[in-house]
């Protein structure tokens, strides 16, 4: 089957950027920054991860920005007061940007709408609730490890020389340590980021793409003919599949990042879900909800899942949460991140809810279970 390739990745330069440099270093790898961190072009960078600080009203707060496929921005934000990380998405094009923060109220948008400089400089105006805020953030990369980000795309066609064919595309991003990174601390983070030994991105993205293009072109070549002809069955063929690594929280010496993963292979949805990994690159070790919290932390926790469930979708006291979910109660599970203020646990769709609920992260701040802290 003819391919058509669409595969993109960063410039070379970028890549020389990337590689981890030898020998090892006494200063810790978010300590070592060379002066472009800084100052960090955010418009003429095709791709890129910073962190931000500044204000939005008379809060402080923290962005993780990342650009991980043309145009479109992700992240997550927080108040540097509570730590809940607070996803967020959006696009734009010449500085301008518009981006979204996660929201159960679809009737209620909240989004930073402003410019990003050359400078390394966000400013706006955040609006929500009915009211809006000046924002100003900085890049800032104190004490937090500096990454570059690689994409990839490709695609391959059902019915090479048909135009209407439908198409399987595979699209995979990822963040990778910069250079100024020490090689050992690098090479721990580039392991949890590909699940593998491959240490080099672009291989890394390609074998993610490629395992999607086989499986693709292996069930398409059993495909019914007359299946085809039928314009709501082809489109069933418009397979997709997407994968990105973001960075989640960065402050010495916790590392949290977010894989996540988006398949659509016919049906009437995709299927998706997003894991964490939590590493304390001081020890290079990731770690377990049990690295951090004493033994019965699991029991005392489940009030508290509830108590946050309720708030965030807005669940009375006196209403049943199993009439939302599937579960009758929710536990702690692995899939969690900390922050320098609390800890989230999160469920992929149908873990404990329906499809329709997503992916379901709910925030405890330490204060709450600073007893059960280790």
């Amino acid at each position: 089957m003819k391919r058509v390739s669409l595969f993109l990745i960063l410039a070379l330069i970028c890549w020389a950027a990337c590689k981890p440099k030898d020998g090892n270093s006494t200063n810790n790898g978010a300590q070592e920054q060379d002066s472009a961190i800084a100052t960090l072009d955010l418009i003429n960078t095709p791709y890129f991860y910073t962190r931000l600080k500044g204000t939005m009203g008379d809060k402080p707060i923290t962005m993780q920005l990342m650009k991980t496929t043309p145009s479109v921005y992700r992240g997550f934000y927080s108040y540097d007061t509570s730590g809940q990380p607070i996803t967020i998405w959006g696009n734009g094009d010449a500085g301008i940007v518009k981006i979204y923060e996660e929201s159960i109220d679809p009737e209620n948008e909240r989004f930073f709408g402003g410019t990003l400089d050359t400078t390394g400089h966000f400013y706006g105006h955040w609006h929500g609730n009915g009211t809006s805020f000046k924002f100003d953030l900085h890049t800032d990369m104190k004490d937090a490890l500096p990454f570059a980000v690689f994409y990839a795309t490709d695609s391959a066609s059902l019915m090479p020389g048909n135009p209407k064919s439908p198409l399987g595309m595979s699209t995979a991003s990822t963040i990778w340590p910069k250079s100024v990174v020490t090689a050992d601390i690098a090479a721990f983070v580039e392991q949890q980021i590909t699940g593998t030994s491959i240490q080099d991105p672009q291989k890394f993205l390609r074998k993610t793409i490629d395992s999607f293009m086989v499986n693709y072109k292996s069930i398409a070549s059993s495909a019914d003919s007359s299946e085809l002809n039928d314009p709501a069955s082809a489109a069933t063929w418009n397979w997709t599949g997407e994968t990105e690594v973001r960075v989640v929280y960065n402050q010495w010496p916790i590392l949290v990042i977010e894989k996540v993963k988006y398949d659509y292979t016919g049906g009437a949805h995709g299927n998706w879900g997003a894991t964490y990994v939590t590493m304390d690159l001081s020890k290079k070790k990731v770690l377990q909800p049990s690295d951090v919290f004493k033994p019965g932390y699991k029991e005392a926790f489940v009030p508290l899942l509830e108590k946050a469930f309720r708030a965030k979708y807005r669940i009375d006291n006196d209403e049943s949460i199993r009439e939302t979910l599937l579960t009758p109660a929710i536990t702690p599970n692995d899939n969690f991140m900390l922050t320098g203020k609390g800890v989230a646990f999160s469920y992929v769709p149908y873990e404990i809810g329906p499809y329709a609920l997503g992916q379901v992260t709910l925030y405890i701040p330490f204060s709450e279970i600073k007893n059960w802290v280790k």
